[in-house]
């Protein structure tokens, strides 16, 4: 009979991990599935998320559980941003996964609908992935660095971390996945000889939320004075004594960021 009471209450707190006798939520089981299925490049192997226990288990967790229905879990900011950021691309993962093989997700649905028209279940509410990034994780916490976590499923999005967002990291985190943004080719390009900055879309759809970080903290004005921040100290450099350098915009590739 006890191990059978033990059994039960295992299962009940199966989604909660111990951290000095306070419960916390428990990101294990999508920290494994990412160890698996996103490599190096932040590529996915979709067909693999399809049948991934540890990925099921995961949705089926924030399907009951979030910031509002459980607050006890999620004392602190981190706590908070770590589970709406968590959230956003295991619902992306689910939904892709569910319609692949696709080579976008523009196919989904049209103008966009995956992320308009398509709803997810995050703590017993029906959310579409615009609404978990535009009215909440942006207007809530006012970070920039939730661009480079948060991933689409696209080339043109910067990659997807094969790790899940955890609360006690999450800083170091957020400030690792943005540098190795701005420090990418593939979204920022600093060209000395014509003096010209090419940047990913992200930066023009979003400016106001780089812009705004920087004049609040008076640490500039511009997207640049944002960028500065995570560039090299000569890259740097190079911005702060060039303050005419002109500035475009590279074209979004939404292909899958499939392996």
């Amino acid at each position: 009979m006890n191990k059978v009471i033990a059994w039960i209450i295992g299962l009940l707190f199966a989604g909660f991990a111990s951290q000095s006798g306070a419960e916390t939520f428990n990101y294990a089981p999508l920290n494994r599935t990412l160890g698996r299925v996103v490599n190096a490049q932040g590529r996915v192997d979709y067909e693999a998320v399809k049948t991934d226990a540890d990925f099921q288990a995961f949705v089926d967790q924030i399907a009951q559980i979030s910031p509002d229905t459980h607050p006890s879990l999620f004392s602190s900011r981190a706590d908070s941003l770590a589970f709406w950021i968590n959230a956003y691309n295991a619902c992306v993962l689910a939904g892709v996964s569910k319609a692949y093989p696709i080579s976008s997700v523009t196919e989904i649905a049209p103008a966009f609908g995956f992320f308009k028209i398509y709803r997810f279940v995050v703590g017993e509410r029906r959310f579409t992935l615009d609404q978990i990034e535009h009215e909440i994780i942006r207007p809530q916490f006012a970070d920039p660095r939730i661009h480079a976590a948060i991933n689409c499923a696209a080339v043109g999005c910067p990659r997807l971390l094969n790790e899940a967002f955890i609360p006690d990291k999450l800083d170091d985190q957020l400030n690792s996945v943005m540098r190795d943004m701005i420090r990418s080719p593939m979204h920022v390009q600093i060209n000395r000889e014509t003096r010209v900055v090419s940047l990913s879309a992200i930066f023009d759809w979003f400016s106001s939320d780089f812009t705004s970080y920087v004049q609040a903290r008076e640490a500039g004005e511009t997207v640049l004075d944002y960028i500065s921040l995570f560039l090299s100290k000569d890259d740097t450099q190079y911005l702060q004594n060039h303050p005419d350098l002109k500035i475009v915009f590279l074209d979004y590739d939404w292909s899958l960021n499939n392996q």
